[in-house]
């Protein structure tokens, strides 16, 4: 199977990006990976989030009760978003 040379581009691209962010992750040099539910959606889309939800491939995260703010990982996100779209 041969890969186009653009699309090869672009995957070596989000490959090296992703590398970044867990890099920086990993250093403590970001300030936070989480991302509110709400920029996620506004992000890549609610359909797409909750479908990631549902098939258990993202967690979210509520740091307290009832109507507390929910958080994902920036990270997590982003690497399923690349994975779809490429």
């Amino acid at each position: 199977m041969e890969i186009a040379e653009h699309k090869l581009k672009s995957m070596l691209s989000a490959a090296a990006e992703l590398g970044a962010m867990m890099a920086l992750k990993k250093a403590g040099v970001s300030s936070s990976d989480e991302i509110s539910q709400r920029e996620a959606y506004r992000r890549y889309g609610e359909s797409r989030v909750k479908r990631w939800l549902h098939q258990q491939k993202i967690r979210r995260v509520k740091s307290g009760d009832r109507n507390h703010k929910s958080t994902y990982s920036l990270t997590e996100l982003e690497t399923l978003y690349k994975t779809e779209t490429l």
